[in-house]
Formats: C-alpha cells, structure tokens, sequence
C-alpha cells in the first residue's frame, strides 16, 4: 500500500466529500441536510395572518402555482405559528398541512401524482391528504389544517391554525 502525506490525503478526502454531497444533492438529499425542499414560496403579498383568529387569508389570485389542481406553495413566516404547504389537489379543493415531517423537521411536498405529501428527505417518509402515516421514517402523523374556500367567486383560502 502505498503511503499519502498530510496534503495528498487532504486533497482526496475533499473530493470524496464534494463528491458525496453532489450526489446526493443529485438525488434529492440536499433536503436532508439544508430541511429545505423544492416547493416555491407564496408571493408576501397574497396572504395575510390573522394571529387573533390564528387564521391565514390567502388572495388566490395573486397565487399562479395554486390556479390548476397539481400546485403547491408554501407559507414561511416568523409570525406563523406553524410554517404550512398548500395543494390544490381538485378544481374545488385545497389541502393545508404542516410543513415539517415529524420525523426530523424536513419539509414535505406534494406529490401530485401520487396524491400525497412525501419527506424531501432520503428514505423519505410518506403521508395520505389526511396527514395519516403512510409509510417510511415518521411515528406520528402529518398535522393538516382545516381550509374553506371565501369571498367572491371563492377567490381566498381561510386557512385555520387553530384546528
């Protein structure tokens, strides 16, 4: 076996580093590390936090992701209680949850064509619209927020924290 010294060694260990992350950065894993998944952020001016009523108004209008069933944003915000992803899963239905996989914080998506929400993590834990548990690393099931549809023409989503 033929001997390294302290930079020959150094050198290689950091391509195998920068090679590992990419990938599983390649394969979805960067959500593992950074807790961040793909899903976009909904525009600051489309929504509105009632923390009385710890209720979200969202102007669906100003939310070009959730105008066809298949779409998904998320809502981040300090001054939420709970960060949520939306899914306009049907023309008349949307579907608010958690967006932290009670495994280990990961942000879920939405998975349309499966019509469920999945970990972005690797070995990703799965769940049903309903938040139950439908495979992989969680225990406890995904907390999901009752939703009404308002004003004219039904163009809010009331979203309930409280519920």
């Amino acid at each position: 076996m033929q001997e390294q010294n302290r930079r020959e060694f150094l050198g290689s260990s950091a391509v195998l580093v920068i090679g590992t992350t990419g990938c599983l950065c390649g394969l979805g894993g960067c959500a593992t590390i950074t807790k961040i998944g793909n899903t976009p952020p909904i525009p600051e001016d489309a929504y509105s936090f009632d923390a009385e009523a710890n209720r979200i108004d969202v102007e669906l209008g100003k939310v070009p992701q959730l105008a066809e069933p298949g779409g998904s944003v998320k809502i981040r915000a300090s001054e939420l209680p709970d960060p949520v992803i939306i899914a306009r899963t049907t023309e008349e239905t949307y579907v608010v949850a958690s967006i932290k996989c009670p495994h280990r914080g990961v942000e879920v998506e939405y998975q349309a064509e499966e019509g469920r929400f999945e970990c972005a993590s690797l070995g990703s834990s799965q769940f049903a619209l309903d938040g139950s548990l439908e495979g992989g690393q969680a225990k406890q099931p995904l907390r999901v927020f009752p939703t009404s549809l308002a004003g004219e023409a039904k163009s809010h989503l009331v979203i309930d924290l409280s519920g």
